[in-house]
């Protein structure tokens, strides 16, 4: 703030005063001593003092002037309106806080997100986790059944990896992201899908949500399952890992976009998942397992629904 000067008298300065707000010029006044009727005036934004002393010279030249008087109760109407949109505005916080709990706090998981985590949980113990054994029936007729390629399939065409998919059983598109390698790959992948799945179903709703997930699903899977091996390619993959990166995607462009939202996703979880991919598909680890063009894929499909979102929510 800048001193701008004194007013003697208390309604003289408070004309004053209410007479600077019309002309959108925010001032602070106080007693400049105990024993006098003298009122400093501060002037809080420092680029507006030139314009506030010429105010005040005007003023002291003819303090009867009816703009002074009339400016009174102009005041107590902007200050009425500074104080209504104080309280639209935290409104509006409060409803930012309460949307933020309510996508990604506790309760019961919406209906969508349920049924692919019990899916996936079921099919990971009926088929030991992609490894079932000779006696495991079941388990190796739906691990044969939900794979990218059927084994019979690969073999007969010679390697070919859409072999299945050709023969008109389409399912193979998708039924991959229910095959977890390993109880630490589900537990792992269920984690992030009991958060990630919760917050987007609950965010955007379960019809749009099965729309995203379908996509998310199909798409990574075939850029995983028929790109070349040099390309990190493989038709031996499994997992909802493409379908996480791709919500993941979707919160983080989104909220990037528009932080409004009320929600974040915290930088260094962006640098780990982002990062995982680039080592991937860099090469830099010898004898990396990780279906690098899944992640990829969902990260892209992901990413380009929170676009679309986000640009449709401004027209």
């Amino acid at each position: 703030m800048r001193f701008l000067g004194e007013i003697e008298g208390q309604a003289a300065a408070e004309k004053f005063v209410a007479y600077l707000l019309t002309k959108e010029i925010d001032t602070h006044i106080e007693l400049a001593r105990s024993e006098s009727d003298q009122w400093e005036l501060w002037i809080r934004n420092e680029d507006q003092l030139d314009a506030a002393r010429d105010e005040l010279q005007q003023f002291e030249a003819n303090r009867n002037d009816p703009r002074y008087t009339a400016a009174v109760s102009a005041a107590k109407k902007i200050l009425g309106q500074k104080e209504r949109a104080r309280r639209e505005a935290s409104k509006n916080v409060r409803r930012i806080e309460s949307n933020q709990r309510s996508l990604t706090s506790g309760g019961k998981l919406p209906p969508l997100t349920l049924t692919l985590f019990v899916l996936c949980i079921l099919v990971g113990l009926l088929t030991n986790f992609s490894s079932p054994g000779p006696g495991n029936g079941i388990g190796r007729q739906i691990l044969e059944q939900l794979s990218f390629v059927g084994a019979e399939d690969y073999r007969e065409s010679g390697g070919n990896p859409a072999a299945s998919l050709m023969k008109g059983q389409v399912w193979r598109a998708i039924t991959p992201i229910f095959l977890h390698l390993g109880i630490l790959h589900l537990a792992m992948n269920m984690f992030m899908f009991f958060h990630f799945g919760r917050m987007v179903e609950r965010w955007i709703g379960t019809p749009r949500y099965a729309v995203m997930v379908l996509a998310m699903a199909v798409l990574p899977n075939l850029l995983q399952g028929l790109s070349p091996e040099w390309m990190h390619g493989s038709h031996l993959f499994g997992g909802i890992s493409g379908v996480l990166y791709g919500l993941f995607a979707y919160v983080w462009v989104r909220t990037s976009i528009n932080p409004s939202h009320g929600i974040s996703i915290p930088f260094p979880y962006v640098v780990i998942l982002v990062g995982l991919i680039v080592v991937g598909l860099s090469g830099a680890v010898p004898g990396w397992r990780l279906a690098d063009l899944c992640h990829l894929g969902g990260l892209l499909v992901g990413a380009a629904f929170g676009f679309a979102a986000e640009q449709s929510s401004t027209k």
